[in-house]
Formats: C-alpha cells, structure tokens, sequence
C-alpha cells in the first residue's frame, strides 16, 4: 500500500468497522473506536499547533493512548520520535534534541523525567497520559491499589497538558487538519542499540510500516480477510 500509515488503517476500519483492534488488559477497542480517537487526537495536535514534517516524542509503553498518537501524528503529516520511556534523562534529552521534537507525550509515572531535561531541549508542550484512563472499572481499582499509589503526584500547577484536557482541545478545531502522504514519506524515527557506537536515529517511512503489516497478514491466518 503506498499511501500514509493512517491511510492503511482507515481502510480497514471502513471493511471491518466492528472487529478488535486490539486489547488492553481485558478491555477491548474495535476499528471503528480506535479510528475515532486517532482523529480526535489528531485534531488536537493541530490546535497546539503541529504541522506537517514537525516531530512529536512518544515515549510510553504498549498502551491505547500510545496507539492513538502514533497514528495521529501520522495523520497530521508529522513524525513519530519513538523512544522508550525508561531510557535515561540524558538518552531521552538526546533523542528529543536529535529529533528537533517541540511536543513530548509520555505517561505520568515519567514526568520527572521530562521535566528536568526539558530546559535543555525545544519542547513547547508536554502531554501526559494515565494508563488508569483506559481500564476498565475493576482493573482500575486494582491498579490504584497497586502500581498506581507508586507514582508519583504531578503538581496542580505543572506545565502540561492532561491527556483529557489535551483531548478536548480538537474541539475547536475546525480547519483541515489531514495531511497527505505517500509511501515513500518519513513517518517514523527509531533509534538504534548504539552497540556499535553512538545511538543513531533510524528514519523509517510509511512504507516501511504498510509492508510489515502486509507481512503480518500473509504470515497469520486469523488476520487474513
């Protein structure tokens, strides 16, 4: 396919609208749902005001939040810095600076890290998301009793946007906010090892992710039509 990664996406979400997408401890998230949330978070990276070729820092784990966001800064026309969230401040200050990313997006549990560095990079905006925000009721309950008393409380008055209140934020966005993109596009930016020496960022472009998933497909049953 040598459209956008997002493009991939939508037209499977238009040919099988009510099947999962995927699954968070227990809690399921159909096409048709997940193609929503990518374009309402899309709408509101545009409203903070990110354009076409600008890099966005996604550094959480395997959760929704990260999913919709992946997608979404495809969406805008911009790229995914991919980085892992328990790298260190100076691995994650590099990465940023490497990347020119203006917005971060990470979880709560990693805001002090972000927070620390950021004086020495370009952020304008950072988003922090809850991995409470998408269980379901009874594994939300169990996580607060658990992981969740451990993370640390991010202060009233800190400088960032809430995942919700980030959310809300496409409401007002009424122009275009789709951008087009073919296959031999950038989309995404991975890092690697640095076994061999420093860590070098790897531009991967649409193409690179529509033809794994193609991969996937041919190679498992279940995910053929």
């Amino acid at each position: 396919f040598q459209g956008s990664m997002f493009d991939a996406v939508k037209a499977v979400s238009e040919k099988y609208p009510d099947n999962i997408a995927f699954d968070f401890m227990g809690r399921s998230t159909g096409y048709k749902r997940m193609v929503e949330q990518i374009e309402a978070c899309a709408r509101s990276l545009r409203t903070i005001g990110i354009r076409a070729g600008d890099a966005v820092t996604i550094a959480m784990p395997n959760c929704p939040q990260a999913i919709f966001m992946f997608y979404a800064v495809n969406m805008v026309g911009g790229i995914a810095n991919m980085v892992h969230p328990l790298s260190s401040e100076k691995e994650l200050e590099f990465y940023i600076n490497e990347s020119h990313s203006v917005t971060v997006v990470t979880l709560d549990q990693f805001y002090g890290k972000f927070e620390s560095i950021r004086q020495n990079t370009c952020v304008v905006n950072i988003v922090i998301a809850s991995i409470r925000d998408e269980l379901s009721r009874p594994v939300k309950a169990g996580y607060m009793l658990t992981e969740g008393r451990k993370i640390e409380k991010i202060p009233a008055d800190a400088p960032v946007i809430r995942w919700q209140d980030f959310m809300r934020l496409g409401r007002a966005c009424f122009w275009q906010y789709r951008v087009e993109r073919k296959g031999e596009d950038p989309a995404v930016v991975l890092y690697s090892g640095g076994t061999t020496g420093t860590t070098k960022g790897i531009l991967l472009t649409n193409l690179n992710f529509n033809a794994l998933a193609q991969q996937i497909i041919a190679v498992t049953p279940m995910f053929r039509p």
